[in-house]
């Protein structure tokens, strides 16, 4: 005796909805029987001719011929009525329905009609019963057609034979196969498509059988997050908190049947809550969340509609809200200018958005989109409205409240200052979550987290890929470390006070309802080389606690139209995500004033500048400028910056105190020098004494010798001499 395999609700349903299917065929069977289209059971037929009485048959079909029914017709349509009553009880029951009837929920979700659900469940029956594939053989007369064809829907269920009516089943664009319920196996080409055996992609196998799997092709970067998944609720500034609640509010009343919900674009910096805000939609719909990458999504197929089909198809399988995020790595940040003659951002824009418009044609439900920067465009559709959602950092108050819920008083020790860490560091709620997730880690188990692993964690989190395009300074100074006039310290320190107080000024005074809560802060460091303008960039940014980069304009700067702007804005959203401080040296050769339109190349150096004027404008973190020729920088773009710092030349009392701070180290080996007298003679800034100082020492050291006043002088005209500078004939001597 054969052994029962269990049975799960799927197939339980799976089995009821074959009967029903085997019923319908029988009847049609015993109706073709009747007259003469298929041999009755009496009749010897090899399977691979065609009889002279089903051609007689065919030829009569059309004249309509009515004929007596045969007692196995009668029978046939008898047992169909008892089970088809059967079934439109169950269904009328049992709506909606769920994953545990998965050809009903399919059919529902999909919104098949009847003839594309009889077709689907054509190519479902054989690969779970063998019973329907002898059928189909005999119905098609062939034993090697033991599959679902076009052909044999229409033999079977329709009555006017009208071929290019049903051809519409099985068009690319057709829901059956565009989204990928059943799949074409291509036959041999001089047959017609009609002919062309259909089947189950592996994926809907494992679904219709009860099988909970996710989709390899696109598991790599995809994440399902359960409705009952959510943690405590969100901590939200007031502004902030009134848009989350009006936008789920809207969602919560266009969901209901008869609305098209739409599009959801939510931009904002890493870690803000937009995938928050997703599964908060979600669950308004009752429904799981499944988060896809669409940058790989589109790079890992040649095809994006098949591509994303795959996506759309797993939220369904899922009963998931899809979301896909990453916007802003496939369509890069560009302007309203840039994208006049940038072709290959807005044709890639505009092919995405159609992909996306195809799809919601039909979606019962709606897709999520975020993005990282507000500067990539939204997607544009016909078939649905894009409801803009753009969640913003949250301010000291609610960044505070955030650190005392992720970091309680139990789990710190007395020298965390979360206050502290709320006005100097603006971080989002993510990484305020990984900072302290990994400062736990960097502890000694049991004991609190530490101050210093905090810190150190949160300027982690802090960065991010502007390797690509710049350098990471590491160097360390102090205030000690700095020789300037006083007057230049004192905007230096503002500088430093600005970032410091920021929260205080534009929150707890009130001024940033005013003048906006997201103030950049931007300095343009002019002054002759060496005199220290990159090192007070850097000295500024330990201050304040924050990494500073250096842009390498080599590999920003782009022969290319559109391709400097691109990277400008790949540098500007990745500094605004890691809170870092960028630093443009010699900006003058990318920031400098902009020419009368004489070329095209004059227009796109124009726009260039224009570009940059924008994105310093409304760059909320720190950027410092410097340039050797400030004669050289843009007066417009001058305007905009925040504050103005010239270096002069130092003076003789502030050469000797630099010749003085780079010669006291303990370990040098140093004979009589009259740092005075060397401030005296060489009236060179301070990064041409320290190349001096360098080169004294390298020359000491090859001859195991001390670093002397000789031998300082020697290096002070060697430099001075590299550098262009005259050197006087008593010098020489």
């Amino acid at each position: 005796m054969r052994p029962a395999a269990p049975k799960n609700p799927a197939l339980s349903h799976l089995d009821f909805e074959l009967e029903w299917l085997r019923a319908l065929l029988e009847v049609r069977i015993r109706e073709m029987q009747a007259v003469g289209l298929l041999p009755g059971a009496e009749h010897l037929r090899p399977g691979v001719a065609v009889y002279p009485q089903e051609v007689e048959a065919r030829l009569r079909e059309r004249q309509h011929e009515a004929s007596d029914p045969t007692l196995d017709e009668i029978q046939a349509k008898d047992a169909f009525v008892r089970i088809d009553q059967k079934r439109q009880r169950r269904y009328a029951q049992n709506q909606p329905f769920d994953r545990h009837t998965p050809l009903a929920f399919l059919r529902q979700q999909y919104h098949l009609s009847d003839a594309q659900y009889l077709l689907f469940l054509l190519t479902v029956a054989p690969a779970f019963n063998p019973t329907f594939a002898r059928l189909y053989a005999f119905i098609q007369n062939h034993f090697d057609r033991q599959y679902a064809t076009l052909s044999l829907f229409i033999e079977v269920f329709s009555t006017d034979k009208d071929c290019a009516y049903w051809m519409d089943l099985i068009s690319p664009d057709s829901v059956l196969l565009s989204e990928q319920l059943i799949e074409i196996r291509q036959a041999s080409s001089y047959l017609p498509p009609n002919t062309y055996p259909l089947s189950l992609p592996q994926r809907m196998l494992s679904f219709i059988g009860g099988k909970q799997l996710f989709e390899p092709a696109i598991g790599a970067f995809s994440e399902l997050r359960t409705r009952d998944s959510l943690a405590s609720p969100a901590i939200l500034g007031p502004n902030l908190q009134t848009q989350w609640r009006e936008r789920l509010a809207k969602l919560r009343h266009l969901s209901i049947p008869g609305w098209n919900l739409p599009l959801c674009f939510v931009t904002g910096p890493s870690g803000a809550g937009k995938r928050r805000f997703a599964q908060d939609v979600a669950k308004i719909l009752e429904k799981d969340l499944l988060c896809v990458d669409i940058k790989s999504l589109y790079a890992s197929f040649e095809n994006f509609p098949h591509a994303l089909s795959l996506a759309v198809r797993e939220s369904i399988l899922h009963d998931a809200l899809l979301c896909l995020y990453g916007w802003e790595k496939l369509i890069l940040p560009t302007t309203a200018e840039d994208a006049n003659f940038h072709a290959e951002i807005s044709a890639l824009h505009l092919g995405v958005c159609r992909v996306l418009d195809a799809c919601l044609s039909w979606h019962p439900s709606t897709i999520i989109i975020t993005c990282q920067n507000s500067a990539s465009f939204a997607p544009r559709l016909t078939s649905r409205n894009v409801e803009v959602f753009p969640i913003t950092m949250p301010d000291h108050i609610t960044s505070l409240a955030l650190w005392e819920q992720t970091l309680p008083s139990n789990m710190r020790d007395g020298q965390c200052d979360l206050k502290a860490y709320a006005d100097s560091f603006r971080l989002t709620p993510g990484q305020i979550k990984d900072a302290v997730r990994e400062a736990a880690y960097q502890s000694m188990p049991g004991e609190r987290v530490e101050s210093e692993h905090i810190v150190s964690a949160i300027k982690e989190q802090m960065r991010h890929r502007l390797s690509e395009h710049a350098t990471l300074l590491e160097k360390k100074y102090r205030w000690e470390d700095l020789i300037v006039p006083k007057d230049v310290e004192v905007q230096l320190r503002e500088i430093v006070y600005r970032y410091r107080y920021r929260a205080k000024v534009l929150t707890e005074w009130g001024l940033g309802d005013r003048f906006g809560h997201d103030l950049g802060l931007s300095a343009l460091f002019d002054g002759p080389p060496g005199t220290g303008k990159s090192m007070c960039a850097a000295l500024i940014a330990n201050e304040i606690g924050i990494d500073v980069y250096q842009v390498d304009l080599s590999r920003v700067m782009s022969k290319y139209v559109g391709e400097t702007e691109k990277n400008l804005a790949q540098i500007f959203n990745e500094a605004e995500n890691a809170q870092a401080m960028l630093l443009f040296d010699e900006a003058d050769s990318l920031f400098g004033q902009r020419t009368n339109v004489k070329s095209s190349n004059d227009k796109y150096a124009n726009l260039e500048v224009n570009y940059l004027l924008q994105r310093i404008e409304r760059f909320p973190g720190v950027a410092i400028l410097t340039t050797n020729f400030p004669a050289g920088i843009d007066e417009a773009f001058a305007r905009r910056l925040s504050l103005r710092v010239s270096f002069p030349k130092p003076s003789k009392t502030e050469r000797a105190r630099l010749w003085q701070s780079m010669l006291k180290s303990a370990r040098l080996p140093k004979g009589k020098i009259d740092v005075r007298e060397l401030a005296t003679e060489f009236e060179i800034s301070g990064g041409y004494i320290r190349n001096a100082i360098l080169r004294a020492a390298f020359m000491a050291a090859s001859t195991e010798g001390v670093v002397d006043q000789d031998t300082l002088y020697q290096a002070a005209r060697i430099e001075m001499k590299s550098m262009g500078m005259l050197v006087s004939h008593s010098d020489e001597n």
